[in-house]
C-alpha cells in the first residue's frame, strides 16, 4: 500500500500542514461510513444494556451493507459520550459489541436511546496514546482495550489547553471542540476534501504528527472535515515549541512526507483477530506506531503516529473531591481499564 501511495499538494494553514494522500481504490470490501450507515433503516449502535457497560457498545446493523466505523471517531448520546478504540468493519446483517473508551466522564445518565455520529474526531495527540494503549492490551490479553484513566486525563489538558476547563460541566471531549467553533470552521475551508483523496498526512512545527490513509474516497470523504478539525484544534490550543524555519515550504513538506511515509515501512508488526471483520495489525518503531485494519487483504485504513516528543505542556488540572467523585467509574460497569 505505501508503496502506491502519493501525496499531493500541501495546504498550510495557523501553523499546521495538512497534506492530502493517495492510493488504489480497492471496491472490495465495500462498505459505508457511520455517517451513512445511520441514515439506513434499522442500524443505530446503543449500550449493551439498561445499565450499561463504559468500554463497550452495541452495534445492530440489519442493512446489507458492510459498515466502516474510524478508530478515534467519537458516538454522542446514551449515557455517556464514547469514542472507538480502533477501527472496525462491522459485518451486513450483524449484531456486534465494539471497544469504545468514555470522552464525557461526568455524565452517566441516558441523554438518548440510542448513539449519533458527533462529527468529532479524537485530537491526534489523545489518538495516538490511545493507539499505543489499545496495542499493549492486544499484547497482554487480546483486547482491544485502552487505558480509561488516561483517555481522561488526556482529554482533562485538552479541556486545560482550550481554556474550557469550566465551561464543561460534564468533561466531555466535544465542548473543547464547541467552544473554537468559529476558528474551526477556517480550517476546514482553507482544507477541503480534494476529488479521489482517501487519506491526509499532518505536519506541525517541522515533523510529521500523523497519516490517515483508507481504501475509499468515499468512505474518507465523510471524515475529512472532522479529522482537519481534530488537527486544528490542536494547532489552537496546544502550546510547542515554533520550528525556528517557520512553516516548510511545499517541497520541503513533500520531502517530509515522504520520508515518514518511508519510515513506516519498518515497523514491526503484530496481528489480532478483529472484532468485526478481518485482522487488526498493530505497527510499532523507534519512530512511530499505528494500526491496520485489513479485510481480505485489502488494508481498509492505515493510522500512523510519530512518536510522542514528550515535549512540556500544561498539567492536567487536580479536580476537586467533589468532582473527582462524580467521574468515578460507574460501579455497575464492570469494566478494569486500570488494570489494563
Amino acid at each position: 500500500l505505501l508503496d502506491h501511495t502519493h501525496i499531493c499538494q500541501p495546504s498550510t494553514f495557523q501553523g499546521l500542514t495538512l497534506i492530502p494522500l493517495y492510493a488504489p481504490t480497492s471496491e472490495e470490501p465495500s462498505c459505508l461510513s457511520l455517517t451513512r450507515a445511520l441514515t439506513e433503516e434499522g442500524f443505530r449502535i446503543t449500550e449493551v444494556d439498561a445499565g450499561g457497560s463504559v468500554p463497550e457498545l452495541l452495534v445492530f446493523n440489519p442493512t446489507p451493507f458492510q459498515v466502516f466505523l474510524f478508530d478515534g471517531q467519537e458516538l454522542k448520546g446514551a449515557k455517556q459520550n464514547r469514542v472507538l478504540n480502533t477501527s472496525i468493519l462491522v459485518p451486513a446483517q450483524s449484531e456486534l459489541r465494539i471497544p469504545v473508551s468514555c470522552t464525557e466522564s461526568g455524565r452517566w445518565t441516558s441523554i438518548s436511546p440510542e448513539f449519533s455520529d458527533s462529527k468529532t474526531v479524537m485530537s491526534p495527540k489523545i489518538r495516538r496514546s490511545k493507539n499505543a494503549s489499545v496495542s499493549a492490551s492486544y499484547k497482554a490479553c487480546g483486547l482491544a482495550a485502552s487505558h480509561q484513566s488516561e483517555v481522561w486525563s488526556e482529554i482533562e489538558t485538552l479541556h486545560a489547553c482550550a481554556e474550557t476547563s469550566d465551561s464543561s460541566p460534564t468533561r466531555a471531549m466535544r465542548d473543547a471542540y464547541d467552544a473554537h467553533q468559529e476558528n474551526l470552521a477556517a480550517f476546514k475551508e482553507a482544507c477541503p476534501c480534494e476529488e479521489n483523496q482517501s487519506g491526509l498526512l499532518a505536519i506541525r512545527h517541522g515533523r510529521v504528527e500523523t497519516a490517515d490513509l483508507l481504501s475509499q474516497p468515499s468512505v474518507y470523504r465523510d471524515l475529512h472535515e472532522s479529522l482537519v478539525q481534530s488537527h486544528g484544534l490542536d494547532a489552537l490550543v496546544r502550546t510547542t515549541p515554533a520550528d525556528p524555519s517557520g512553516d516548510p515550504d511545499p517541497a520541503t513538506a513533500s520531502e517530509t512526507s515522504e520520508a515518514f511515509l518511508v519510515q513506516a515501512r519498518d515497523c514491526n508488526e503484530s496481528t489480532h483477530q478483529s472484532v468485526g471483520l478481518g485482522q487488526d495489525h498493530r505497527l510499532s518503531s523507534a519512530l512511530l506506531n499505528g494500526s491496520a485494519l485489513v479485510v481480505e487483504e485489502t488494508t481498509v485504513h492505515l493510522a500512523l503516529f510519530s512518536i510522542d516528543p514528550k515535549q512540556p505542556g500544561p498539567p492536567a488540572p487536580v479536580a476537586s473531591p467533589h468532582r473527582r467523585r462524580r467521574w468515578h467509574m460507574p460501579p455497575h460497569s464492570g469494566s478494569d481499564e486500570d488494570e489494563l
